[in-house]
């Protein structure tokens, strides 16, 4: 290696090493747990358990998105004795740092044998934005989903450095090495399954003679969950796709959520320097000795393509209701090409790489500097787009941000709730209801219910489900309760019917369906006469007939009734068929005249619930 060679690769190097101490830096500094992320938890508490990969035991339903991410979890708390939640943060901080990390190794790839100084520059650029460093834990998945990004890009770099060696152990292990990488895209996220898609048609294209050893690499690890998914939990896709809707569309509330991400920090100065350096970058490859690799531009408009789609489909689906996370990993992927800046040994060169590089440097100082100061709205005003790290802090009155499920004890949702939810395990209740206890100022409090006694006739099934309870939080209730507590939500994350109401129009992006309460408590062991009197007792008996109804009762059977092999094969059926369009109305009266087919209708079938195995 010659000097110029080895200057190129140690500036590389260190580029990498600097801007993956900033990355562990930013998210330490700023390392917090947020409501969703509980939601994640409760599965891996399940499957510790011996439960299996469900949010209640009994009901089979996926409530995460990203699949391998439970399941790192998972296996982290089998290695360590610690707190599931510091297991989910480490996890989720190592894998941002490796991050940023191995796409700047990735980038300085392409500058390969080339006499230039190497900067980091786009990693810088995306942690200098504070929602980059409050993502980089919380408990969710964007740290997982970067990595794997992260090394897409440096084999799909790697990949296009070697376009002159067509033989040889190298190439053939970085052409399938991605080829795989490619097939697990969304089992870490479904929307990544664009860029798997992307990259592995190119690939297809440009190796037409081993098009069948590239799929038979890529398809098998995907194929195999997807039949478990629809086997077993009855879906094409996740649950929380159902619940979203997410192939609906919300133009204006995309563009709003752009607009929302941008303001701020002027991020739109940012990308006109980014691609400014991607000019200096495509300028330098062509002064320098060798050119450039013949597969390296097709390998950067991939990428790039991957990223505008990303972005449009979020714009598309109206956004998110957490301030720039949507965003977050294709602005990432946009700037990968770029996440090193060539300096030149030409005065010139360097005076306007170093210019370039200065000024990513200023914005970035102003996006740290200026942050994203939050406040909670006035009582009464919507919501919308919220700093969740800052939401839950503020929500919680605490003055550090949230990091263990007991740190939203304080939240005014769950005043009171360790204790009656103690008093209904006690007397063996079957619903702890959420209620409005004083309207002004405004005190929330929980009621519990108690159990029907009929074990007998109609409905005599819902007598032996487990103590229910619903509420919008669904993370921080459920990471607070028992496994043998059956926790559900009115948005339907974790609840199939509130998955399957129709969208409310206009309303806050996310959080756009409700199932309204006595449907809730219909589908549980509480008897009519004993529900609380803001109930509505007609609507709920009529609900409770609806809920046996051909209709109801497939769906029941799909993720409810015992697995067995014929179970697993009727769910297949029901995916491919009316599990896709399924849709309930709010009315119970819509079903007034629908038949009940089966002698012994039955929409509950009790399970044993594991705790001893609980790592709460």
């Amino acid at each position: 290696m010659n000097q110029a060679r080895r200057i190129t690769f140690l500036s590389g190097f260190l580029s990498a090493i600097a801007v993956a101490i900033f990355a562990f830096y930013g998210g330490w500094q700023r390392k917090w747990m947020s409501d969703d992320g509980l939601i994640v938890l409760r599965t891996v508490r399940n499957l510790l358990a011996g439960n299996g990969p469900v949010f209640n035991a009994g009901e089979r339903v996926e409530a995460n998105t990203s699949m391998l991410w439970q399941y790192i979890i998972y296996l982290g708390a089998r290695i360590d004795g610690h707190r599931l939640e510091t297991i989910a943060m480490w996890a989720a901080l190592i894998f941002t740092t490796l991050a940023v990390f191995i796409a700047t190794i990735g980038t300085a790839t392409l500058y390969r044998g080339r006499p230039l100084w190497l900067l980091p520059f786009g990693g810088i650029i995306y942690l200098a934005l504070p929602p980059a460093r409050d993502f980089a834990t919380s408990g969710l998945e964007w740290g997982l989903s970067l990595l794997w990004i992260a090394v897409l890009w440096f084999l799909l770099a790697t990949w296009s450095t070697l376009a002159n060696k067509t033989q040889g152990i190298v190439p053939t292990v970085t052409l399938y090495t991605l080829a795989f990488w490619c097939g697990i895209s969304w089992l870490v996220r479904p929307e990544l399954a664009l860029y798997g898609g992307l990259v592995g048609l190119m690939l297809l294209i440009m190796h037409r003679a081993k098009w069948w050893k590239i799929l038979l690499v890529a398809i098998p690890a995907p194929l195999a969950y997807q039949i478990f998914r629809m086997g077993y939990y009855g879906l094409l896709v996740p649950h929380t796709a159902v619940a979203k809707s997410a192939t609906g569309a919300q133009w204006a509330s995309g563009w709003n959520y752009i607009r929302d991400f941008n303001d701020p920090y002027w991020l739109i100065v940012a990308l006109l320097i980014a691609a400014f350096a991607g000019a200096l970058m495509v300028a330098l490859s062509k002064q320098t000795a060798g050119g450039v690799d013949k597969r390296t531009p097709l390998a950067i408009g991939v990428i790039l393509a991957c990223a505008t789609l990303h972005t449009l489909y979020v714009v598309r689906v109206g956004g998110d209701f957490m301030h720039g996370r949507m965003l977050l990993l294709p602005l990432f992927t946009l700037l990968l090409p770029v996440s090193v800046i060539g300096i030149a040994r030409n005065r010139s060169a360097a005076l306007l790489g170093a210019g370039i590089f200065g000024a990513g440097l200023i914005w970035s100082a102003t996006a740290i500097i200026g942050g994203h100061p939050y406040q909670l709205p006035e009582e009464g005003e919507e919501l919308g787009i919220v700093d969740e790290r800052t939401f839950w802090q503020l929500a919680t009155y605490r003055d550090a941000p949230t990091y263990f499920a007991e740190d939203f004890h304080t939240a005014r949702s769950l005043r009171d709730y360790p204790e009656q939810l103690a008093i209904a395990q006690q007397r063996n209740d079957a619903h702890l209801v959420s209620y409005l206890k004083n309207p002004d100022p405004i005190v929330l409090s929980w009621m519990p219910v108690p159990r029907t006694t009929q074990t007998t006739g109609p409905n005599a099934d819902l007598a032996q489900m487990p103590l229910s309870l619903t509420m919008i939080n669904l993370g921080m209730t459920s990471m607070n309760a028992p496994l043998d507590v059956r926790v559900l939500d009115n948005m339907g994350l974790a609840n199939p019917i509130a998955a399957r109401q129709p969208r409310m129009p206009d309303a806050r992006v996310g959080h756009d369906k409700n199932l309204p309460l006595f449907w809730q408590m219909a589908d549980s062991g509480v008897a009519i006469d004993d529900m609380p009197d803001w109930v509505n007792k007609k609507d709920a008996q009529a609900a409770r007939k609806a809920l046996y109804t051909d209709e109801f009762r497939v769906l029941f059977e799909s993720y409810r009734s015992p697995m067995s092999w014929d179970r697993f094969m009727s769910n297949i059926k029901f995916s491919l068929t009316s599990g896709r369009t399924l849709q309930f109305h709010e009315d119970p009266e819509k079903y007034a005249d629908a038949a009940v087919s089966v002698e012994k209708p039955q929409i509950y079938w009790p399970q044993e619930i594991n705790t001893a195995g609980d790592r709460k």
